[in-house]
């Protein structure tokens, strides 16, 4: 999760990424994503794809999740993330920072089944332990 983060802030600062354009996020199903764009004092997360819907609101640095509790806010580092997430979660989201002057950052979020390489791995490890099973 950290490299994936770190890859889109490099990309964000790295190619100058403007709020015009969009970054593209990928998650699981069940599992979480960061929004890369910190957000300390005053700011929403919205879903715009069937209309603008504010699913995450922080004023005066306290949340309120509009979204069954998996929108959480970290005060730390002012990062929004979703959990549990589910396929119908993909699409666009604008994430807004009131925090100086009024700033919006979009981003394309896609979330898909199992990640390929984990499920690689874990046909692995089933497979090492039918051998030994067999063999012991």
């Amino acid at each position: 999760m950290r490299i994936i983060i770190s890859i889109v802030l490099f990309l964000r600062i790295g190619l100058g990424v403007s709020s015009a354009q969009y970054v593209v996020l990928n998650g699981v199903v069940g599992q979480s994503v960061a929004f890369p764009d910190a957000v300390k004092k005053s700011g929403s997360l919205t879903h715009t794809n069937d209309g603008p819907q504010t699913i995450g609101d922080v004023t005066g640095g306290q949340l309120t999740d509009l979204r069954e509790r998996r929108v959480q806010w970290n005060s730390a580092t002012g990062l929004f993330s979703i959990s549990g997430l589910k396929v119908e979660d993909s699409g666009m989201y604008a994430l807004w920072n009131n925090d100086g002057p009024s700033k919006q950052y979009q981003y394309q979020l896609n979330v898909g089944g199992a990640d390929p390489l984990t499920a690689f791995y874990i046909v692995l490890i089933l497979i090492g332990c039918a051998v030994l099973g067999y063999l012991g």
